[in-house]
């Protein structure tokens, strides 16, 4: 219990209160809801990366942009569409470096907490995290 009471809230994106409580989680990503407005919203809510998906992929792509590949290249890299490519490389590049790092920060965090099989899935995160962090900075 004294974790929960220790740990930052997420002020609320629609109204910027700090009255929210944890609200289950999304695409694995943890939502929150907030006491105020009861808007429900996760880390990703009102920043340029909102509502994309293929979250897992997002740290490769990131790599991909580290190591200046093209568009086409990221997409077969990451094993999406050119036309998402394209999209991904809009909305990254449009994150301000303090959205990156509370982005990152989530993403890492939900990483951290996956189990069996999802672990297995990571394995590449490792090798990445060099890359990933130069994109914070």
């Amino acid at each position: 219990m004294a974790k929960r009471q220790h740990r930052e809230r997420l002020a609320c994106p629609h109204c910027l209160s700090q009255r929210t409580v944890r609200w289950g989680s999304s695409g694995g990503v943890p939502r929150h809801r907030c006491g105020s407005c009861g808007h429900t919203f996760n880390a990703l809510t009102k920043t340029p990366l909102a509502r994309l998906r293929y979250k897992r992929r997002w740290l490769t792509y990131v790599g991909t942009m580290v190591e200046q590949k093209s568009i086409r290249e990221s997409a077969a890299a990451c094993g999406v569409s050119a036309t998402t490519s394209f999209r991904w490389h809009r909305r990254f590049i449009n994150c301000s470096s303090s959205e990156r790092v509370r982005i990152l920060g989530t993403l890492l965090g939900t990483y951290s907490s996956a189990s069996g099989a999802d672990l297995a899935e990571l394995s590449w995160c490792k090798e990445l995290l060099p890359l990933i962090l130069s994109w914070i900075i």
